[in-house]
């Protein structure tokens, strides 16, 4: 029998150990199921033509350790969520996990009548709190659902006073219509509105040259937001400080995005030539990745804040509700998948050998791709609670008003 994990949920703390393990299970089989869906679309689904059909596997993984701490264990039923168009397959890998959605849509992406290419209010068969398909607006809209949603309350009641989050990847903020919308005069009293950049540091085609973080970082704060920087997970952080880390992080600070890149595709012999860089602080940077172990090392140069549950959660927790939030999550693009960091992996699609391996490390299997958690799991259990928590209550329809006859 396997002990239900205990869970703060809902805007609450960090979790405890045994959710966290938990957790960052769900989170593999949502990268799972998120990049399967779309290997089906294109690899298994017939398909007469021999064209693409779509679908984006990296961005989706760059999402997914975000998703899965605010589905399973930050959001609450009257929060709504706003989510980047490339990430639709984790949408449904999440309310697929959360029984909102039927197994057989699985296998539909892009499909007449199936899931649709872009999270979609009104064709998508699961629940969908904002249609997101143009990029910038969905960043937006739940600035304005939290006017309008205040106003209801207000005016009539039973409207809830949920947050409302924004979850875009870093090149929306190239979007002249967001900077627009930070500005307006009524946004700095939103509280309740978090957004979540998703800061891959990779656009279609490249790797985003120069590091504009700070600089973005600095315009939000100057909007009166409250700026939070994920910028390294608790292993980075617990090596900052060893001895030589705070060279290390110094070393990775200034870093630029495409020599970051290149180092994720580099094995850890040349990891161990490459990290240390030149000057007086390669000599501790070497002796501090020296005593770990090659897997240690690799993990240690993924482990960014927007890939850990524990400091995503810590993030979500410490949203100050006075004021709008805006969390700058580092990701990878493509992370955990044979792709992640290839400056072209934007619409690259994994190999039949490449789902077969990931298959194996994840602990699925490529010819039943779709299978849930066992019952009387730790996973499951945390699945079935993060449902009943955001459970809505059914709104029954409401006749229009009669149209006056004059």
């Amino acid at each position: 029998m396997v002990a239900e994990p205990k869970s703060a949920g809902g805007n609450g703390g960090p979790p405890q150990a045994e959710e966290l393990v938990a957790l960052e299970s769900v989170e593999q089989r949502v990268r799972w199921l998120s990049t399967a869906i779309i290997d089906h679309a294109n690899r298994v689904r017939p398909n007469p033509s021999g064209l693409k059909v779509g679908g984006h596997q990296a961005s989706s993984a760059s999402m997914t350790s975000i998703m899965t701490a605010l589905w399973f264990h930050a959001l609450t039923a009257e929060d709504r969520v706003s989510v980047k168009p490339h990430a639709s397959p984790v949408l449904h890998a999440i309310n697929y996990l959360l029984g909102e959605l039927d197994e057989s849509y699985l296998t539909t992406l892009r499909a007449f009548g199936g899931l649709q290419s872009y999270p979609s209010r009104a064709k998508d068969p699961d629940p969908v709190d904002y249609s997101t398909g143009s990029v910038g607006i969905g960043a937006t809209a739940p600035l304005w659902g939290a006017l309008a949603r205040r106003y209801v309350e207000g005016r009539f009641g039973g409207a809830g006073k949920g947050r409302q989050y924004s979850l875009l990847g870093d090149a929306e903020l190239d979007e002249g219509a967001i900077w627009e919308a930070i500005r307006d005069p009524m946004v700095p009293g939103l509280g309740e509105v978090v957004w979540v950049v998703d800061l891959n540091r990779q656009s279609l085609d490249r790797v985003i040259p120069g590091i504009a973080a700070d600089k973005l970082q600095g315009m939000f704060a100057a909007a009166g937001w409250q700026v939070i920087s994920l910028k390294y997970g608790n292993l980075l952080r617990e090596l900052f400080t060893r001895p030589g880390g705070e060279a290390l992080r110094a070393r990775i600070d200034a870093m630029g995005n495409p020599e970051y890149q290149r180092l994720l595709r580099c094995s850890a012999d040349e990891l161990r030539e490459r990290l240390p860089g030149t000057g007086s602080t390669a000599g501790p940077i070497a002796d501090l990745i020296a005593p770990l172990d090659d897997a240690s090392l690799l993990a240690a140069l993924r482990n960014l804040g927007g890939h850990d549950i524990g400091a995503l959660s810590d993030a979500f927790a410490g949203v100050d509700d006075t004021r709008p939030t805006v969390i700058f999550a580092y990701t990878i693009k493509g992370y955990g998948l044979p792709t992640e960091g290839h400056p072209q992996n934007h619409s690259s699609l994994l190999t039949a050998d490449q789902m077969s391996a990931l298959a194996d490390r994840l602990g699925t299997d490529l010819d039943d791709p779709w299978t849930r958690f066992g019952e009387g799991s730790a996973e499951a259990a945390l699945c079935a609670a993060a449902a009943q928590r955001l459970r809505r209550p059914e709104q029954a329809p409401q006749e229009p008003p009669a149209v006056p006859a004059d």
